[in-house]
């Protein structure tokens, strides 16, 4: 086997993820050698900045698959959330390890302020995240932040906000929870989540199936096809960060639960729906049919 350079964004919990995967390979072959090559992508430069104003999803991906095309990389580790649903031709999802906690984290710096105070300062710059807060705490006003988690709570603080929200999948693989001051898990019920939130994206080149094949040893089935469906609805919506969506499936028992959430733009209100089949693709299409009634399949 020859020596493997992996390539991800040089943020800590980045690099974090990816040696979450290295770590898994190695499990299955310890004589494997892989060099983690760090990325500066254009959504990491450019912090100060809405996704919507620098390209919306795939801005954190996008340099990181150009490497892997240019062949100075050999696969590449993503957040799944972060990833279009349309890959460039040349290149597929190789792997979805077992995902993390799949839910948001309302990040409160005094937990009591959450019904006491008359307007609540929260600090986000989800459009998905603020609008379905919104419907459950309608004191809540949202104001744009960015940056990784260690920023996020700094900018809280000196910003004078009363709290922000992050993915729980973040706080748990950087071993965050014991370390904020108080927070809320939101379950899909209060906010369906991004995408693919808390799973990561092993992505290779199609012609390497070599490599193809020892990444996919690392996939967790129930993993995958909740990424499958999540990603199919995503596809069906045109989905972007600029449009307000999330999707969530999840096994239970024998079935599967499928969450949507969309909302047509900046100024609906949104709609969130629960389903619950043993196909979870099926689902995923009978929600595109529920939330977007007239648009046909792609």
């Amino acid at each position: 086997m020859r020596q493997l350079k992996v390539g991800t964004r040089k943020s800590p919990l980045a690099l974090r993820q990816t040696q979450i995967v290295v770590k898994l390979l190695k499990e299955l072959c310890p004589q494997l050698v892989i060099e983690v090559v760090g990325l500066s992508t254009k959504g990491d430069r450019l912090q100060q900045v809405p996704l919507t104003q620098i390209g919306g999803k795939g801005v954190f991906v996008k340099e990181v698959e150009y490497q892997l095309q240019q062949k100075n990389i050999d696969f590449a580790v993503h957040s799944l959330k972060d990833m279009p649903a349309n890959l460039p031709a040349d290149l597929i999802l190789a792997a979805t390890p077992k995902r993390a906690l799949p839910w948001d984290c309302l990040i409160l710096k005094d937990a009591a302020d959450l019904y006491s105070k008359d307007e609540l300062v929260i600090g986000t710059s989800s459009i998905r995240r603020a609008k379905q807060l919104e419907m459950y705490y309608p004191h809540m006003r949202f104001v744009p932040i960015r940056g990784k988690i260690e920023t996020r709570l700094d900018k809280m603080v000196k910003e004078n906000m009363d709290g922000t929200v992050l993915a729980c999948a973040g706080l748990e693989r950087m071993d965050y929870f014991d370390r904020l001051p108080d927070y809320q898990i939101l379950t899909p019920e209060i906010c369906v989540p991004a995408i693919g939130q808390g799973i990561l994206g092993v992505e290779c080149r199609k012609e390497d199936q070599e490599l193809f094949e020892l990444l996919s040893k690392i996939t967790d089935e129930e993993t995958h096809m909740a990424a499958l469906a999540e990603r199919f609805y995503l596809r069906q919506m045109n989905g972007n960060c600029d449009i307000p969506i999330g999707a969530f499936a999840k096994r239970q028992g024998e079935n599967w639960v499928f969450y949507a959430f969309l909302a047509e733009n900046m100024d609906s209100q949104g709609r969130q729906i629960q389903l619950i089949g043993s196909d979870p693709l099926l689902l995923a299409k009978q929600a595109v049919q529920q939330l977007l009634p007239q648009r046909p399949f792609c």
